[in-house]
């Protein structure tokens, strides 16, 4: 074989095995940006692997229960995850990329338990439902409820229905569109109306380690071409965002 030919078929192969680079993130049920339920995952899961397919990688996304997701990112089993909160990215010591959709924060309740508050001192000594390992405003956790944990939203949302508690903390378009979609839970729960926090929501990277490639760049770099070419926002009209 020529030395050209060799040298080149070298290059071409070692090319192909650098994008062929395992790339493991991880997310939870968090719809309608990320769930098994979803066609293509949702918008943030579409989202983030298109990003990744242009600039010729392949993403894996895996569903876990949000507290798994946070100890297996800690075991280094993930380069990274999705949908995050900035408290989140910043516990789990990750690097953030761009602003993706933006949470509203706020309360559900039943709709025959009317609540009507103006800041959050009036739900002092009241039980707040909220799920383990979200990364909550702090001014909101330490505003003097009685917090009781459940493992997912969908929990939290099915134990209000059932009396257990008056209220729940939640994003309003997760909310929503669980309610929706839950014979038991359809027009028996609703927004009660107060937005507490708007929050970015992220993906979040660990530092790339020796000789693997900087995932937030490629990612950052993909984004920036859906949006040229249009594609970013045909994928959030898909999923209605």
């Amino acid at each position: 074989m020529p030395i050209i030919l060799f040298v080149a078929l070298c290059l071409l192969l070692c090319g192909n095995l650098s994008h062929a680079q395992p790339l493991r993130l991880a997310t939870l049920e968090y719809p309608p940006y990320s769930s098994e339920h979803l066609r293509n995952g949702g918008s943030i899961v579409e989202l983030t692997r298109r990003a990744f397919a242009v600039q010729g990688y392949a993403a894996q996304i895996d569903f876990l229960p949000w507290a798994r997701v946070r100890a297996a990112l800690r075991r280094g089993h993930y380069q990274g995850a999705l949908a995050l909160w900035p408290r989140e990215v910043q516990e789990e010591r990750l690097i953030a990329s761009r602003p993706l959709f933006y949470s509203e924060l706020g309360l559900f309740v039943r709709r025959d338990y009317p609540l009507n508050i103006d800041h959050l001192e009036q739900l002092r000594g009241k039980t707040l439902g909220i799920v383990r390992g979200y990364g909550y405003p702090q001014r909101i956790l330490g505003a003097g409820m009685i917090l009781e944990e459940a493992v997912d939203d969908l929990s939290n949302l099915r134990k209000l229905q059932a009396g257990r508690f008056d209220q729940i903390l939640l994003e309003r378009r997760v909310g929503e569109h669980l309610v929706a979609r839950d014979p038991k839970l359809r027009g028996q729960l609703v927004w009660q109306g107060t937005l507490l926090e708007r929050i970015p929501l992220l993906v979040g990277f660990t530092p790339s380690r020796p000789g693997e490639p900087d995932w937030i760049r490629i990612y950052e770099q993909g984004l920036r071409e859906l949006h040229a070419s249009g594609e970013y926002t045909r994928i959030l009209r898909r999923h209605n965002n």
